[in-house]
């Protein structure tokens, strides 16, 4: 199985407490808020991971359909992100 995979683990004992395998390849780094961290794949596959309870749980998985490299921007509880061809916004 191939695909980055997030992991949490107890900054006092550096106890792994749990861990997700993602599908894809990332060029960009996660970036977080409100419990959650967003994840967007060179293919435009987007994971928003929960991390508010005692193990992380994909919320949402997506695809945008454009090739994403950048690092996505948090601002205004929106997410903005540069693909190939477009800036998306996503906020609810």
């Amino acid at each position: 199985m191939n695909g980055p995979i997030v992991k949490c683990g107890d900054a006092a004992t550096g106890k792994l407490l749990w861990q997700l395998r993602l599908k894809g390849a990332f060029t960009s780094s996660p970036v977080a808020a409100n419990g959650h961290l967003y994840y967007f794949g060179e293919t435009g596959t987007t994971y928003v991971i929960d991390v508010t309870g005692a193990k992380g749980k994909i919320a949402a998985e997506n695809s945008l359909g454009a090739t994403i490299l950048c690092t996505p921007a948090i601002a205004n509880n929106a997410v903005f992100v540069r693909s190939d061809g477009h800036l998306w916004k996503i906020s609810k």
